[in-house]
């Protein structure tokens, strides 16, 4: 299960992907782009930007951009920066831990497949095919 805070960090780099080439934003811009609490944020970019994913820019004009090109940062990423592996094994081996290994590949083959930018055109996908049409 991802905990808020990694649901969190995702949206945040989404909205910097969508903004990405227009200048820095705000904690308070990305706040509202994707109603994320504004409060838990802070930590949450300093995260991102000690694992080398967002930077920071000083200044009245400044706040947070992504450090590489959405198409270089994947979902998996994040993930594995705020939450860590998703399936660490122990010491034992049981019929119960072959199974949490194998759903580990599957989830983390998905996860490390999708970029950011692929994840705006799904987002672009979605709004649109929920537009609603009102024709007679």
């Amino acid at each position: 299960m991802i905990s808020k805070k990694c649901l969190y960090a995702l949206k945040a780099v989404l909205a910097l992907a969508r903004h990405q080439g227009a200048g820095p934003m705000t904690i308070q811009q990305i706040a509202d782009a994707q109603e994320i609490p504004a409060r838990f944020l802070e930590a949450i970019l300093r995260d991102l930007k000690q694992n080398g994913f967002t930077e920071s820019i000083r200044g009245k004009e400044g706040g947070y951009i992504l450090a590489r090109p959405a198409r270089e940062i994947r979902m998996g990423d994040i993930i594995t920066c705020l939450e860590g592996p998703w399936y660490t094994p122990g010491p034992d081996t049981d019929v119960f831990s072959t199974i949490w290994e194998e759903a580990d590949r599957v989830l983390t083959g998905v996860v490390n497949q999708i970029d950011f930018q692929s994840l705006l055109k799904r987002e672009d996908e979605l709004r649109f095919s929920h537009t609603p049409d009102y024709s007679i």
